[in-house]
């Protein structure tokens, strides 16, 4: 860059900082002209120049360059020359460039990539531009693989794309000319407002005098490590350095390399605190330990950013939006901080980009960063004079000396300079005493040195003393307490643990919290806890949830256990994670029970990833508490974050599950997160194969085989595999009910699915006669209030709604929801699906206005505890619509039927069948308003689409073809009377 451009990047970044730190983060946002230029070169390069679409045609031809270069090497592998590499390359590459040209300027695409992304990448064949004729067989896999590529990129980019919004907006319109109508309206007021931009000017005058305006809350994210402030900072010169390297918002990727404790990951705290405090849009910390807590961190952040999941998308898909996220974020500071990575290649597709964004990594691994674009800044010791002027500041003491003798023996590490200086303060030992101390400390026991060259033999003994001094001036509980605290610290997650788990009293808010068998020791963790912080021997985050241990202090500690001090730490950690009870949270306080489950999840994985962690998957209790944490994940809607347990559950049950029984429990529980995720094909899978080895292992009629049948047979009915799941079904009981009895819980829970399937396959009179049955047995056996129970009640009064037996089902509908408020809060999901049948109930009936009332009730509560994407969601804005309508309020049933079908397409897919119930009723609105050509050619669609889907004798398809005829008979006829036919509705 030459200097003319630097100081006009550095100028602009001035003026911004200045007027956000104002608070008018928007007009700062315009102010990008001179970084605009910095991309123009590529931009005619890339025949992009004037594109709207030009940052998106960059991103695409950056992924089709990273694509050639693996192409352009197999094709020297294959004994090409350098000549034809050449051109082959060069072919393809002109190919690609035509297809981005073109994708580029395709609105349709954009709208295609957001609406039917699984067939995206076939659609884009398609239409791609095409190679030479001449070209060979191997060229066109090449461009076939290099479309996949673009296909993939396009996907992440599309709903970010500055055009998709206008582009979803003009086809919206196209739909409904009665929008377009109200906007324009809109317009006329907006543009009054408009005419006032020349304000902007005197409002960033008066800004700068000091005239503050509201400004956006920044997003914060992650358990950064506390900076370190007062005596124990340290203004390194590397500091200076890395502020001035950030400083320029072209400068995006920035490594710091050094060996464990020489401050890299303070460094990087200390520059996030500075940058929080600069009030930057976005400062993240993400542990980049191991690949999938990279993933996870990504996943946790696109949480932050609110970004849609509803539609239950894989890890992968949610990191692609999270990335696509930040690219397409206007102009802004941003930071983001992958702290400890061990492999760059652990990075791979996962570094975000944009406009304004700095990735800062910190690693002991200096390979391959410099060929990546990053910028690496070696971080190094102290300087002598900087380990000297921190003793002598830390000690109050002038004895430069023996400051210097001390450095020396500690090869300047800061963290073991920092250790030293706390222990010989808070133990009240000059310099002199100490390095006394530790000669004696380190002849009185065996210290295993820190592995690495450039460790001294002290560097171990100083931490280790640092820890023993600590115990040391602790009373006997106390002390023990900080043993199991180091201990577990040591063997859990590297990026900390909760501090709620290490000391319970910060959750007990009076002295009578703390009156029960467990005061003392409850006590003893404060206590320890305070002190080992006090000492700087752990740290915490800088919102003190998350306590940790630095890697090089518990690595040291680690190495200095023996036996039984080994032994004592593994159960220490055991006896931690054993007391970690989502259950004793209360179901309707679902935000902490997930959480404490996403903290277990967190526990659990890292004990997989690490390998000195990996034998407490020997435990028994381990073993059980990730069982817990797969059954939570499932219960709680955190399915894919349950997932990302996969490698610890194999790892479990191949390497230390006790005996076959043990690795069959937790491999059955995994198949069940998959398959409330959603991946029926590998759950069914797993399923399958887990029945196999239980017939093996137990036989066909022990309780374990019989349980993993069921499960799978439910994941029959949920992939619609009716025929086989009612065929095994059946069989299952008749066999079950000889060896567990016709009253055990199993069978009435199959009794009950199989009610379900005939009731999903048109047979209502079956589904009601054995929903009665086990109504009857439930009620017998497990009691009238049991969950189970209140359960097969409502579903039996979905089915004689469905029969026209609405009396009963109101009654039992009422019966049914005060006793789930009563038995599982009024917040939970079962509760409001009672509410809503309730409300569909009451509707069939004609009891309009308190079905409505019921309708617009339950419609926020389940935005609240679901979000406003979720399914059922989604099904409360269809029936509240549905309500609008048959009382005449045809304009706002319109409107939320308008809402409602782009959002289950989203969600759902276009052929789910909710999403074809959608369509049918915004065609019966346009019906019942008059749009009548409108509403035969939406019934026309939907009723191809329901015989193709569902077939011709399912009953939405035989409800839409009706509706098709009754409104040509209007049209033909020219009547304008109402219509007589039912939406479809679903509960």
């Amino acid at each position: 860059m030459s200097t003319n451009s630097s100081v006009a990047n550095l100028s602009i970044t001035v003026v911004k900082t200045l007027v956000k730190m104002a608070g008018f983060g928007r007009v700062a946002d315009m102010i990008d002209g001179g970084q605009e230029f910095l991309n123009l070169l590529a931009d005619i390069k890339s025949d992009a120049l004037d594109s709207p679409n030009a940052e998106m045609i960059r991103s695409l031809n950056g992924a089709v360059k990273s694509e050639l270069d693996a192409i352009q090497d197999a094709l020297k592998h294959n004994g090409l020359g350098g000549k034809q590499v050449k051109q082959a390359t060069a072919q393809l590459a002109e190919a690609a460039r035509e297809t981005i040209k073109d994708l580029a300027e395709d609105d349709n695409a954009l709208t295609r990539a957001v609406q039917q992304p699984r067939c995206f990448a076939e659609q884009l064949r398609g239409h791609a531009a095409p190679l030479p004729d001449y070209s060979s067989d191997e060229m066109q896999a090449h461009y076939e693989t290099l479309l996949d590529r673009i296909a993939e990129e396009f996907l992440t980019l599309a709903p970010w794309s500055p055009r998709f919004q206008p582009v979803a907006l003009t086809r919206l319109l196209h739909c409904f000319p009665d929008l377009a109508n109200q906007i324009a309206r809109f317009e006329q007021g907006a543009n009054a407002r408009f005419d006032k931009v020349d304000d902007d000017h005197q409002t960033i005058i008066d800004l700068l005098k000091g005239k503050s305006s509201p400004a956006v809350s920044p997003v914060i994210f992650g358990s950064r490590p506390d900076a370190v402030a007062g005596d124990r900072f340290v203004d390194r010169g590397v500091h200076g350095q890395l502020k001035a390297l950030i400083s320029d918002p072209t400068r995006q990727r920035t490594v710091l390399v050094g060996m464990r404790g020489c401050g890299k990951t303070q460094l990087a705290a200390a520059l996030a605190q500075e940058c929080e405090d600069a009030n930057w849009s976005l400062v993240a910390w993400v542990h980049a330990g191991s690949p999938e807590s990279i993933k996870s961190g990504l996943v946790e952040l696109a949480k932050q950013f609110k970004i849609d999941t509803s539609d239950q998308p894989t890890q992968d898909v949610i990191i692609r939006r999270c990335l696509g996220h930040l690219k397409s974020t206007p102009a802004a500071d941003r930071l983001i901080v992958f702290d400890n990575v061990e492999d760059i290649n652990h990075l791979t597709g996962l570094i975000p980009s944009g406009n304004g964004l700095r990735v800062i990594a910190t690693t002991t691994n200096d390979t391959g960063w410099e060929h990546q674009d990053w910028t690496t800044m070696k971080v190094g010791m102290f300087d002598r004079s900087e380990s000297i002027n921190f003793l002598l500041t830390v000690m109050k003491s002038d004895d430069h000396d023996s400051a210097d003798a001390l450095a020396e023996r500690l090869g300047d590490l800061p963290l073991a300079i920092a250790q030293a200086a706390a222990t010989a303060r808070n133990s009240d030992r000059s310099l002199t005493r100490y390095l006394e101390r530790l000669d004696a400390y380190g002849s009185e026991r065996v210290i295993h040195p820190v592995p690495g060259d450039y460790y001294t033999d002290d560097v171990a003994t100083a931490l280790s003393m640092a820890i023993e001094d600590a115990l040391e001036n602790l009373e006997d509980g106390a002390k023990q307490a900080a043993r199991y605290l180091l201990g577990t610290l040591a063997l859990l997650a590297e990026s900390g643990v909760p501090t709620r788990w290490l000391d319970p009293t910060i959750e007990q808010q009076d002295d009578r919290g703390l009156q029960d068998a467990n005061r003392a020791e409850d006590e003893d963790a404060h206590d320890a806890l305070t002190e080992l912080i006090h000492r700087s021997i752990v740290q915490q985050s800088a919102d003190k949830a998350t306590t940790m241990l630095h890697r090089l202090q518990a690595h040291a500690f680690r190495e200095s256990w023996n036996a039984n001090e080994a032994a004592e730490a593994y159960r220490s950690a055991v006896i931690l994670l054993g007391r970690v009870n989502i259950d004793i949270i209360p179901r309707n306080n679902t935000y902490f029970r997930r959480q404490e489950t996403l903290a277990l999840i967190e526990q659990l994985r890292a004990i997989g990833d690490q390998t000195y962690s990996q034998q407490l998957l020997a435990s028994t209790q381990i073993r059980f508490m990730l069982n817990h944490a797969l059954t939570q994940a499932y219960d709680l809607d955190l399915s894919h974050d349950g997932i990302t347990l996969s490698s610890t559950v194999l790892l479990a049950a191949e390497r230390f599950a006790s005996n076959t029984e043990d690795q069959l429990t937790l491999l059955n529980s995994l198949a069940v997160v998959w398959h409330f995720a959603g991946y029926l094909d590998v759950a069914i899978n797993m399923y399958e194969e887990n029945l196999k080895k239980s017939i093996d292992f137990h036989g066909a009629e022990h309780f374990e085989t019989l349980y993993m049948h069921s499960n799978l047979l439910y994941a029959y009915r949920t992939a619609g595999r009716l025929d086989e799941a009612i065929t095994q079904s059946e069989q299952l009981i008749k066999h079950g009910t000889k060896v567990l009895g016709a009253d055990h819980a199993l069978i009435l829970t199959v009794r009950n699915n199989l009610a379900s399937c005939y009731e999903l396959c048109g047979q209502l009179d079956r589904a009601i006669n054995l929903y009665e049955q086990v109504l009857d047995d439930l009620v017998r056996v497990q009691g009238s209030h049991d969950p189970k129970t209140l359960a097969t009640r409502n579903n039996l009064a979905g089915a004689y709604e469905s029969t026209g037996r609405l009396d009963e089902a109101i009654t039992l509908y009422e019966q049914v929801l005060p006793d789930r408020i009563r038995v599982l809060g009024k917040d939970h999901p079962d509760t409001l699906t009672s509410r809503n049948n309730l409300a569909g109930a009451y509707r069939a009936v004609g009891r309009l206005e308190e079905a409505i009332t019921l309708y617009e009730q339950v419609l926020p509560d389940r935005i609240r505890v679901l979000g406003k994407d979720h399914p059922d969601t989604l099904t409360s804005r269809n029936n509240l619509a549905g309500a609008y309508r048959a009382v005449g309020r045809l304009e706002e049933a319109i409107t939320l039927y308008e809402q409602v079908l782009p959002d289950r397409i989203r969600v759902l897919g276009k052929d789910h069948p909710d999403t074809l119930t959608s369509r049918n009723n915004l065609a019966g609105a346009y019906r019942a308003v008059g749009r009548l050509e409108e509403a035969i050619t939406l019934y026309e669609q939907v009723t191809k689409d329901c015989a193709r889907i569902l077939g011709e004798d399912h009953p939405l398809t035989k409800t839409v073809r009706k509706n098709l005829e009754a409104a040509q008979q209007e049209l033909a006829q020219g009547k304008d009377e109402s219509p007589t036919e039912e939406s479809a509705q679903e509960d």
